[in-house]
C-alpha cells in the first residue's frame, strides 16, 4: 500500500491510495492532519485525526475546517492502516488549477531581460519582469496601531507597516510582472530590528553573533514562526496577485538568497546539508501552496550561487554545493510530494572581480565542472533535464536572477569595460537560446560603493551627482541594444572583442555528461584552491 497523490481543489484534499495486496484487504485509513513545522527533531503537533473507509482507493476530507478558518491544504499528513504508517506522498503536491481566484496562464514574454532600475531606466531597457527584493521583518511588525494595516490568517491577526506596504507598490507598480525574492534579514532592508518580532521569525539556530551571517533562514521550527513566515507570504501573494492587477502581478518568488552559502545569506546555524534543505523545502512548498490558492501558475524557486561542485571555504556544515542542494531538493520533494519548483541561478564569472568570463579555468561542459558561470551555462539545464528533476514530464524552470560584470577602477578600468560590454552580451545571447530560461536579471542598475569593491553597475556612481547617478559605461548601451534592431552591432562587436571561433563556439557548447575521475578531483583542486564539499 501506497500514498500516490495527495490533491486539493477547492472544496476537498483527496489522497489516492494504491493496494498492492489483493490478499489481505484494508478497508479503514486513519489519517493524521499535523502542523507543517519541519526541523530536525521537531514534533508536529496533531490538528486533527480522521478514520475514514478506504473504498476503491480514493478518500477525501473538507479541505477547510467546519468553521471556515483553517486550510488543510497546507497542512503535512500522515495515514496509516492496520497500525502501519503508509508510505508515500506527506503533503498537498497537485492543486487543480480552477481552485485558484487568478487562473491566467504563466506569460509569454517577448524579452527575458531584466534590471534593478528605475522606472524611466526599465522603460528605456524595454524590461517587462521584475525581481524585487522583500524582507518580512522589514515589512512585519507585532504592534499594531493607526499606522499598521491588519491581515487574518488562520485565525490569528498579522500587522504590516502601511509605510513599508506603500513603498513596496510605487516598486511594483514599475514592472508589468514580478517575481519576488523573500527575505528574513534582521537588520537590513527595512528591519527595525523589532525584538519581539524577531524573536518569533528568525530561525532559532540563527549566529547573530557572527558579522557574516546577514540573513536568516525562515523559522519553521514553531508553530509561531512559521505562522509569520506564511502570513508574511500569503499578504504578498494575495495582494499582487489579484486578476485585475490593481497592485501589480507577481508570478513567481525565490525563497531566500544563495542558500548553497547559508552561513552567510540563510543562516540556519551548523547543520549538514540533507537537513537544510529538509527545512529549506518546506519553506519552498507551502510558499507554492499558498501561492497555488491565488494564482495557478505561481512559481517558487531554490536561489543558487555559482559554486556548483565546489563549496565556498569554510565549514561544511554551513557552505554546500549547489548541485548538492538541487539534487536533495529534488530527492526530497520525490519523497514527500512533488511539486512545480525551479532554480534562480547566480552566473557570475567565477572569480566576480574579472569580467572576462570566457576565460574561466574552473568552468567545464559536464556535470561535474566546478563552476558553472555563464561560460557554461547551459550545463544547468541539461542537468536539470534528467529523469530526477522533471515535473510531470517537463524538465524544471529556471531564472537568472542576479548577475553582474565588474568593473574596476585604475589604469585597467578601460579594458574592463571592455570586456564587461563584449560579456553582457554574449551572456545574454546564451541565456536566451536556452529552452527553459524565463529571466535575465542585470543585478544593478548604479554601482554599489558597498558591494564588498565590486562595481557590477551599468551605470558609474556619483557621489556629487543627483541620486548618484553617474556616466553610463559601454555594458549600458550594449545590454539597451538586445532584443531591439540595434542588436546585430553589438554582437559584431563583442564577437570581434572575444574572438569569433570562441563566440561562435560558446554560443551553442557541446555538454557531456562525463563520469568523474581521480584526474579531474587534482585538477580542479589545484585550479580552485578548494576541494570537492
Amino acid at each position: 500500500m501506497k500514498i500516490e497523490k495527495i490533491t486539493a481543489d477547492r472544496e476537498f484534499i483527496s489522497f489516492i491510495i494504491k493496494d498492492g495486496n489483493a490478499e489481505q484487504k484494508i478497508e479503514k485509513v486513519t489519517i493524521k492532519e499535523l502542523t507543517p513545522v519541519a526541523g530536525p527533531g521537531v514534533e508536529a503537533r496533531v490538528i486533527s485525526s480522521h478514520c475514514i473507509d478506504l473504498g476503491n482507493g480514493e478518500i477525501q476530507l473538507r479541505r477547510f475546517s467546519d468553521g471556515g478558518e483553517h486550510d488543510r491544504m497546507m497542512s503535512r499528513f500522515e495515514l496509516s492502516a492496520d497500525g502501519k504508517i503508509i508510505p508515500g506522498d506527506k503533503y498537498v503536491s497537485e492543486i487543480a488549477p480552477e481552485a485558484a481566484d487568478n487562473v491566467l496562464p504563466f506569460p509569454k514574454f517577448r524579452s527575458i531581460k531584466s534590471i534593478n532600475a528605475s522606472p524611466e531606466l526599465q522603460a528605456r531597457m524595454q524590461v517587462e519582469q521584475g525581481r524585487p527584493d522583500v524582507s518580512l521583518a522589514g515589512i512585519m511588525t507585532t504592534v499594531p496601531g493607526n499606522d499598521t494595516v491588519t491581515f487574518i490568517r488562520e485565525g490569528k491577526e498579522y500587522y504590516f507597516r502601511k509605510d513599508a506596504i506603500e513603498n513596496f507598490d510605487r516598486y511594483m507598480s514599475a514592472y508589468e510582472y514580478c517575481t519576488l525574492i523573500l527575505l528574513n534579514s534582521p537588520g537590513s532592508f527595512g528591519s527595525r530590528r523589532e525584538k519581539k518580532l524577531l524573536d518569533a521569525c528568525i530561525h532559532p539556530a540563527f549566529d547573530a553573533g557572527n558579522p557574516s551571517a546577514l540573513i536568516s533562514a525562515f523559522n519553521l521550527r514553531t508553530e509561531e514562526g512559521l505562522g509569520y513566515y506564511a502570513a508574511f507570504v500569503e499578504f504578498l501573494l494575495k495582494r499582487y496577485m489579484r486578476s485585475d492587477g490593481k497592485f501589480g502581478h507577481v508570478i513567481g518568488a525565490v525563497i531566500g538568497n544563495e542558500i548553497d552559502q547559508q552561513g552567510i545569506w540563510g543562516n540556519a546555524g551548523d547543520m549538514t546539508c540533507e537537513d537544510y534543505i529538509g527545512e529549506y523545502s518546506a519553506a519552498m512548498r507551502l510558499a507554492w501552496q499558498i501561492g497555488r490558492k491565488y494564482y495557478s501558475s505561481f512559481r517558487v524557486y531554490i536561489s543558487l550561487t555559482n559554486n556548483w561542485n565546489v563549496a565556498t571555504p569554510g565549514s561544511s556544515l554551513r557552505f554546500y554545493t549547489a548541485k548538492k542542494c538541487v539534487t536533495e531538493l529534488a530527492v526530497r520533494s520525490k519523497t514527500e510530494g512533488d511539486f512545480d519548483w525551479g532554480v534562480a541561478y547566480h552566473p557570475y564569472p567565477e572569480n566576480l572581480f574579472y569580467p572576462d568570463f570566457w576565460n574561466d579555468r574552473a568552468a567545464d561542459f559536464n556535470f561535474n565542472t566546478p563552476h558553472i558561470t555563464f561560460k557554461n551555462m547551459e550545463v544547468l539545464e541539461a542537468f536539470l533535464a534528467r529523469d530526477l528533476f522533471l515535473y510531470k514530464g517537463e524538465p524544471r524552470r529556471i531564472i537568472f536572477s542576479e548577475q553582474g560584470l565588474n568593473t574596476a577602477s585604475g589604469p585597467l578600468e578601460h579594458h574592463f569595460e571592455l570586456n564587461g560590454e563584449a560579456g553582457i552580451v554574449l551572456a545574454y545571447m546564451k541565456a536566451r537560446n536556452m529552452k527553459t530560461v524565463d529571466m535575465f536579471v542585470h543585478h544593478s542598475s548604479i554601482d554599489n560603493p558597498g558591494e564588498f569593491g565590486l562595481n557590477l553597475g551599468l551605470i558609474k556612481y556619483d557621489p556629487d551627482a543627483p541620486g548618484h547617478i553617474g556616466k553610463p559605461k559601454p555594458i549600458y548601451y550594449a545590454f539597451m541594444a538586445m532584443d531591439t534592431d540595434k542588436e546585430p552591432e553589438y554582437i559584431e562587436k563583442a564577437r570581434a572583442h572575444i574572438g569569433p571561433d570562441l563566440f561562435d563556439y560558446l554560443l551553442h557548447p557541446v555538454i557531456v555528461n562525463a563520469e568523474r575521475t581521480p584526474e579531474d578531483a587534482l585538477n580542479e583542486s589545484i585550479l580552485t584552491n578548494r576541494t570537492e564539499a
